[in-house]
């Protein structure tokens, strides 16, 4: 019998690695701290909340009109916003650094770690021979930042393959970006099983419905499946719900016997 070709794909943050306020709080600290270097004072809590304000658009959309704008760009238009603030010049070379600055401060930052279960899932998974990749969209700062993070973590040496959205030039969840990282896992051949496991109900669920494979979703504060639920098949074969990473080894079992 000819060997099996398995895929599972993982979003990074929120997914394999997590951060919260407190990393974007470090962020608009060390912008503040650039500013003051060239001779301006501008007030971190100002960054951090304009920050705040940029995320939630670029993610806006992204979802609804799948949209990509480059972290250069999502970066000048952060700038824009304090520079018009506090009357400071908009400058090409402000806009590099601050993306430098941002870069530095995450690949750096002690506020991101690896989730619970992350490490011995991901060698379990090589173990029994699947393919594992990397998809993820990218806002502030460019995906080789995230590669840093993951390599730094000991996380990259399990991965076959990543993408990122500023690579490919589309978002998840638009399918050419699936369809990419597939493509390198496995070349011209046709999975036997594929599947994809992220946080974002919309960017990677509803994207690896929309692109033909399993979408499963991690929920880890339960919002969509009760305790004592996960994994929980919400379609079967196609969709899952997770509370737990280390749910994914039971949740591969149940995808081998889909056939």
């Amino acid at each position: 019998m000819a060997e099996r070709t398995k895929v599972i794909t993982f979003d990074v943050y929120q997914t394999v690695l997590e951060y919260g306020d407190a990393l974007i709080r470090e962020i608009g600290e060390a912008i503040g701290k650039y500013y003051g270097e060239i001779g301006y004072a501008v007030d971190p809590n100002v960054v951090t909340e304009y920050y705040r304000i940029m995320e939630r658009e670029v993610r806006a959309s992204r979802i609804m009109n799948l949209l990509y704008t480059p972290p250069m760009e999502n970066v000048r238009r952060l700038a824009k916003r304090i520079n018009q603030r506090y009357g400071i010049p908009l400058s090409s070379r402000l806009v590099n650094d601050l993306q430098n600055v941002i870069a530095d401060t995450v690949i750096n930052s002690q506020n991101i770690k690896v989730i619970e279960g992350v490490e011995e899932v991901f060698s379990i998974l090589k173990e029994e021979d699947w393919l594992v990749g990397i998809v993820s969209n990218v806002i502030f700062w460019p995906g080789r930042v995230s590669r840093a993070l993951l390599t730094r973590f000991g996380l990259w040496r399990f991965i076959d393959y990543g993408v990122f959205s500023d690579e490919v030039g589309y978002p998840k969840p638009h399918p050419i970006i699936f369809e990419t990282l597939i493509n390198s896992l496995v070349g011209d051949r046709v999975p036997d099983v594929a599947a994809h496991v992220g946080d974002n109900i919309q960017e990677d669920f509803v994207g690896a419905l929309m692109y033909g494979i399993v979408g499963v979703l991690y929920d880890p504060n339960g919002s969509y499946i009760p305790v004592n639920s996960s994994p929980y098949e919400a379609i079967k074969c196609k969709a899952y719900i997770i509370r737990r990473t280390k749910d994914v080894l039971t949740l591969i079992d149940m995808l081998n016997k889909c056939g």
